[in-house]
């Protein structure tokens, strides 16, 4: 199957693919958000961060990516 592209220099071929993931994390006197992207060889990689109140953008661009993969399985 054929790379699909995801964002940011991203891509990512689907079926090596386990999950996409939203992680907060504390940074300074805030919360930082980061896209992050796990395969199957269990190795996780690091695709963009956002600030806590850009949260709707991130979870957009999730259902972004996983609109992508699954149209790339049809």
């Amino acid at each position: 199957m054929a790379l699909v592209t995801l964002s940011h220099g991203t891509a990512v071929n689907p079926e090596s693919l386990k999950y996409i993931t939203l992680e907060t994390k504390p940074s300074g006197g805030g919360t930082l958000i980061f896209v992050t992207i796990k395969l199957d060889d269990n190795s996780e990689h690091y695709v963009t961060t956002f600030e806590m109140d850009e949260r709707d953008k991130a979870i957009a661009l999730i259902k972004s990516y996983a609109k992508k993969i699954n149209e790339a399985d049809e």
